[in-house]
């Protein structure tokens, strides 16, 4: 009998119209899921949302993660010309971790970019903590150990930076590499 009701809803026509259930007719409802959303573009750079991503060192698909945006919409916006809403580029700040005024294009603007500050603060941090750790002399050590203090005075997130990476240097002649460490056997 439920195989009946439910191919021919039999129950329905036989029972008292006070019995009667009120069936709406359901369109079928389909979800057009768009692959990406259109993103509006401008003749001139609007904003530097690419090189911030870059620089914070995060991939599209973080981002995409972040912000619930699918990686082909945010790949349009990201553009350098594409005009967005506020909403969108405050989508962009939070999950890069930045104020939505870096990532706005100023026009024909000298000012350098908070971001590029930074970063060059972080280079030079690195180079005066690379000075401290060659310096032989007790005059270089005190300058050194007075260059430290003064950049992390000028920015205290640089305190405990570490130095450039010693990757890549050149051996000494008492010095041997990875090779010398784990010998190969070479049969021929």
């Amino acid at each position: 009998m439920a195989t009946v009701d439910l191919q021919f809803n039999l129950l329905d026509a036989l029972a008292p119209a006070s019995r009667k259930r009120n069936k709406v007719e359901a369109k079928p409802h389909r979800h057009k899921r768009k692959f990406s959303l259109p993103v509006e573009q401008a003749d001139r750079p609007m904003n530097r949302i690419a090189f911030v991503r870059e620089q914070q060192e995060m991939t599209l698909r973080s981002v995409a993660r972040h912000t619930g945006i699918d990686v082909r919409t945010l790949r349009k916006q990201e553009k350098p010309t594409a005009n967005l809403t506020l909403t969108e580029l405050a989508n962009w700040s939070k999950a890069l971790d930045v104020p939505v005024v870096n990532l706005i294009e100023e026009p024909e603007s000298t000012l350098e970019n908070p971001v590029k500050k930074r970063a060059a603060m972080v280079r030079i941090m690195r180079s005066a903590m690379s000075l401290q750790e060659e310096a032989s002399s007790e005059k270089m050590c005190a300058l050194t150990e007075t260059l430290v203090s003064q950049l992390v005075e000028l920015m205290p997130e640089l305190d405990g930076l570490a130095a450039w990476p010693q990757y890549g240097q050149r051996r000494g002649p008492d010095e041997v590499g990875r090779v010398a460490e784990r010998p190969m056997r070479v049969d021929l």
